[in-house]
């Protein structure tokens, strides 16, 4: 086998607080010669995804921390290039979770890698609307928000790519699509080019009477990506028999070294008049992803679904990507290049 250097981003200290660059290093290491079974995959692309950030922590509550001195977890999109495996040949375009990392070596059984198919699309799209955010966008509508024709959807971070993808996905249905995002750049995108019916800024100081004006009618489903301050003036409007699928809780990432990932559903449950709510992860649906994927695809291919990415060149920019992710210093799908 050639002889390859391997370049990581690994945690140098759980954070306390705000990320900052001096919490990650790159490492370099020889890869080591491959085992029977095995296959070395050269990745390609690396996506970033907020849900990481809580992984940092020294402590969570429903995934495990990433500890000091590992590679930084992130699923990636890469290319075979060494096997002795029969089912994964030289060449082969796979998905995998091979972290913040050049290299990865993998074997038959790991479940999460498979070979990609052939489809007239760029390989980033598994990553991105056929990947985890496209799959949390499409099970948390149809398995737990169940949205109905007339209904009014309101979604935060709608022009990321969970949130883009939500709000199309509840114009198919037939819903009034209200997007929550942090700028009117960001807001005009959510409109003019993926057809949502309204976006707010929730920078501007009257966020909280633009929403209202939004949603005359209440709101029927709230899908939630942020929390925080965002959560408690939706409550305000929700209607009797809403639903509220729990994606993720960026706004309070930072606050502790322990994240409690269910707080909204927390909550949206202590309300007087609770919705129907639940912290979801994608991983829930797993055997369900063939469904999904093929769904997504042909929506794609239909061109109803749009979408958007932010590209970045060179892992050693993977740290300082991901912190304007988090501090929404970006647009749509954030990925790294990685060669």
């Amino acid at each position: 086998m050639i002889h390859y250097e391997n370049k990581a981003i690994v945690l140098v200290r759980h954070p306390e607080g705000p990320l900052q660059l001096s919490e990650f290093r790159m490492k370099i290491t020889p890869v080591r010669d491959l085992e029977p079974g095995e296959f070395l995959i050269a990745n390609q692309w690396l996506s970033l995804d907020p849900y990481i950030r809580s992984r940092l922590n020294f402590s969570t509550d429903y995934v495990n921390s990433i500890h000091c001195g590992d590679v930084v977890a992130g699923e990636t999109v890469g290319v075979v290039v060494a096997s002795r495996n029969p089912n994964f040949n030289e060449g082969s375009k796979v998905f995998a979770y091979s972290g913040w990392q050049q290299y990865y070596i993998s074997n038959e059984r790991d479940f999460i890698v498979h070979t990609l198919p052939q489809v007239e699309l760029p390989d980033t799209i598994f990553l991105n609307t056929v990947g985890t955010p496209g799959r949390a966008a499409y099970f948390g509508m149809m398995r737990i928000a169940k949205p109905h024709a007339g209904e009014t959807l309101v979604v935060s971070a709608a022009s990321g790519a969970v949130g883009s993808t939500v709000g199309q996905i509840g114009k198919m249905a037939g819903c009034r699509v209200v997007g929550i995002a942090g700028s009117e750049e960001k807001c005009r995108y959510v409109v003019h080019e993926l057809g949502f019916d309204f976006c707010v800024n929730y920078r501007d100081s009257d966020f909280k009477h633009q929403l209202r004006q939004a949603c005359p009618n209440g709101i029927d489903i709230y899908f939630e990506n942020v929390g925080g301050r965002i959560s408690v003036l939706v409550a305000q409007l929700l209607n009797d028999g809403a639903r509220v699928p729990v994606c993720g809780n960026a706004a309070n990432y930072d606050q502790s070294s322990s994240i409690a990932a269910s707080s909204p559903a927390d909550f949206f449950s202590s309300l007087p008049n609770p919705p129907v709510n639940r912290f979801f992860l994608v991983t829930e649906w797993f055997k369900d992803y063939p469904e999904s994927d093929a769904w997504l695809l042909n929506a794609l291919h239909d061109g109803k679904l749009k979408y958007r990415e932010t590209l970045i060149d060179g892992l050693e920019k993977a740290p300082q990507a991901f912190i304007d992710l988090l501090n929404a210093r970006h647009f749509g799908k954030q990925i790294v290049r990685i060669s």
